[in-house]
């Protein structure tokens, strides 16, 4: 008698990004693409940003990552992450992944300041 094969949790669906979240996405890349190695790959909709062959951050271009209004990075050492930092999300617990929730484009700054160190981290 064959088992039923249990089937795997599906991924929450990736939201569209609105046009003011890919401006500020583009505006974040073309800050990144001035780092030293840094290259840009398209990917499931996004711009993977790349330090050599390590992927860092990744940036919506027609997806976003959790909720349309961010950005995702991969912080391998998240103790630099403060506890009162609201607009900084964990993909899951103990995941490398978090994303920046961006509610204004006063907020592109910050998102910049934590995709620079996941760069550095990034080694």
């Amino acid at each position: 008698m064959r088992k039923p094969s249990a089937r795997p949790k599906a991924r929450a669906p990736m939201p569209r990004a609105p046009e003011e979240m890919r401006q500020w996405a583009e505006l974040i890349e073309a800050e990144a693409l001035q780092w030293r190695g840094v290259a840009a790959r398209p990917m499931f909709g996004m711009t993977a940003l790349f330090r050599g062959q390590r992927i860092f951050a990744a940036l919506p271009r027609t997806r976003a990552i959790g909720s349309p209004h961010s950005v995702a990075f991969k912080l391998p050492r998240k103790s630099d992450v403060p506890e009162d930092e609201m607009r900084i999300i964990p993909d899951r617990p103990g995941a490398k992944w978090l994303t920046f929730e961006l509610a204004s484009g006063r907020d592109i700054a910050g998102a910049i300041t934590w995709i620079r160190r996941a760069y550095d981290q990034a080694r």
